[in-house]
Parts: structure tokens; sequence; C-alpha cells
């Protein structure tokens, strides 16, 4: 089966690649760049992602770069709430940030008879201050995604092994995966289901004028979290300038 050119997709609360929670072996295209936002319900974040033993919707700030079609680099920041002043007065919010790097690596690219392999991870990078206080998104995973087309459609089936720093994330650990669907008639549209290892999530993304990705998706079914960004696919962009140039000098 001949391969098929996929749009471009994300995992919103890192904007790195990926389904909603669950990561895949999927990569960007060679110089793309993502820079965006998303909404976390409090059901979504980790377990110490509280001030005072409450949990809080939150939402992160992203930005991503693929400089070349093996590696893809992120950095994101998801911001916490708590006290204005060490006092522990009454007022509150979101005055601080966790901040983390990201990193996906694709050893394998997808063939006729085989899957791509992703080996990744988020929050790769820093030193812990203690149990509590770093590390809320810590996770290492190899990913493995495989698309198929019939009649038109493309349909998309991911795997991946999860393994998270903190004890109070353990629910997300082990084997993960999820199915995509891309209809023929609207192929930047993406429907999602997953199983990020403590429940199911449902959602879909879509890729509005090329340059606008946005994505909605439920939370174990109930719980709302949604995400945009702006696209940029610097080498398709590249190309266009130089086939213009290009053009231009031979009407000359």
């Amino acid at each position: 089966m001949a391969l098929v050119s996929l749009t471009a997709s994300a995992q919103f609360y890192t904007g790195m690649e990926g389904l909603i929670h669950v990561p895949t072996a999927d990569m960007d295209s060679v110089l793309s760049a993502r820079l965006g936002a998303h909404y976390m319900n409090k059901e979504f974040t980790p377990a110490r992602f509280a001030l005072d033993g409450k949990k809080y919707n939150t939402a992160s700030i992203f930005m991503s770069v693929t400089p070349f079609k093996w590696i893809q680099l992120g950095y994101t920041q998801t911001l916490f709430r708590s006290h204005k002043n060490q006092n522990k007065s009454e007022k509150t919010g979101y005055y601080t940030k966790d901040r983390y790097f990201s990193l996906r690596i694709q050893p394998i690219r997808e063939r006729k008879w085989w899957p791509s392999v992703v080996l990744g991870g988020n929050d790769v990078w820093g030193q812990s201050d203690g149990e509590s206080q770093s590390f809320y998104f810590r996770n290492f995973y190899v990913a493995l995604s495989k698309h198929y087309e019939l009649y038109g459609n493309i349909i998309g089936a991911h795997v991946a092994y999860r393994h998270w720093k903190r004890d109070y994330n353990s629910k997300w650990n082990g084997p993960v995966g999820g199915l995509t669907f891309q209809p023929s008639f609207a192929r930047e549209l993406r429907l999602i289901g997953e199983y990020d290892g403590d429940g199911v999530n449902v959602g879909a993304d879509y890729l509005l004028f090329r340059r606008v990705m946005v994505q909605a998706a439920l939370h174990h079914g109930h719980y709302f979290n949604a995400g945009g960004c702006f696209y940029w696919d610097l080498d398709g962009m590249a190309r266009k300038v130089k086939d213009k140039v290009k053009k231009k000098n031979e009407s000359r």
C-alpha cells in the first residue's frame, strides 16, 4: 500500500506530535514550527498540580520545532496557581509557571511493511528541587504508529509504552494507545479516540488555512480541554518562494 501524506497534528498540552494525552510516532515535516496554548481541565493535570490540597483548571503555552525529519524539540510553560506572597494570604492567582523541555527522536520511519518508531519524553532536562516541587510532567516513552488508507480515508493506529517520573502520575504508566480517522472529504480533520492508562479520551483537531490548528477533547468523556496554535511549514514556504523566483526569472 502506498504511503499517504498526513496533515499536521499535535498533542496540544505539550505542543508536540501526538493524540490528546498519548504520544505517537508521527513526526512533523522538516522545518515546521508551532506556537500555541492549551486549556487543561483540573482532571487532566497531575495530582500534585494543586493549591492548598485543591486541584484547579490551568493552561499551557508552548512552542516546538522540527529542525530535521528525525527530531522534534519543544518548550512548554504551564500556569501554576500560588499565593501572591509567602504569608499565604487569601489572594491567589497564576503567579508562577512550571517550565519544561520535550524531545522526540524517530529512528525508524513508517514504510509499507512496518510502523514508525519514536523515542521521546517530556520534562527531559533539569534537576529536582524536591519530591513535590518539580518534574510534574516528566515521562519517557517509546511509541509506534502505522497508517492505512481505506477508500480514501486514513486510519491511524498508535501504541506506546510510557513511564512517569513521579509516583502520583503512575496511573498513566504502562501501555497506552489510540486510533485516528481522517475522512477523505476533509483530510484536515482528525477524529481521535485514545486510552491514556487511566481512561478513554475522545476529541478532534483541525488544520485551518494551513496555518491554524485547533483541538477540542473530552477527558474521560466528561471534562473539556481545548487548544490552538499557529503552524508554520517553513520548508514548504521556502520552496514556494524559490519556485516563484524561478518562474519570474524564466519569464524574463
